[in-house]
């Protein structure tokens, strides 16, 4: 346990896009989406616990070695970002954050929790692993729900 760069980068990484939106609002969103309460509170206890536990836990990371579990995550990572240029080369249209990519469905929701489950397997924790589990189970099910709404 201790602070290291690198345990505030791997969750900044997944941050950074996200954080376009507060200055490039998405467009055309629908008023009446409401996603089950209960999975998006298991969706803001991961968020709040998948990017802090990085920060707390960076020595442990800044310790493991680089190997496929890392670069799946920068796979994921890299289909992500793919997913945010697509969204704001599309005119930031609101349901372009939940369109398929190919036969993957929701795929911004997708890529980010592939991203914090496969950081708890590299990291071999399970106290990385019961919020990536929270935050993927809330996520994908809101972000459905939120999908399945707006069409």
């Amino acid at each position: 346990m201790g602070l290291h760069l690198k345990g505030f980068i791997l969750p900044l990484l997944v941050l950074l896009p996200n954080l376009l939106l507060i200055f490039f609002a998405p467009h055309n969103i629908p008023k009446t989406v409401s996603p089950p309460f209960i999975f998006t509170v298991f969706e803001r206890i991961g968020q709040v616990t998948c990017f802090t536990l990085p920060i707390v836990f960076g020595t442990k990371i800044a310790a493991q070695p680089i190997n496929l579990l890392t670069w799946l995550m920068l796979i994921c990572l890299i289909i992500y970002y793919l997913c945010w240029v697509r969204f704001f080369w599309s005119g930031r249209k609101f349901a372009i954050l939940f369109k398929p990519l190919g036969f993957i469905p929701i795929p911004m929701a997708l890529f980010p929790i592939l991203y914090f489950l496969l950081l708890a397997v590299w990291l071999n924790s399970y106290l990385f692993a019961v919020p990536a589990v929270l935050f993927a189970i809330g996520h994908f099910v809101t972000s459905w729900s939120t999908f399945s709404q707006s069409q």
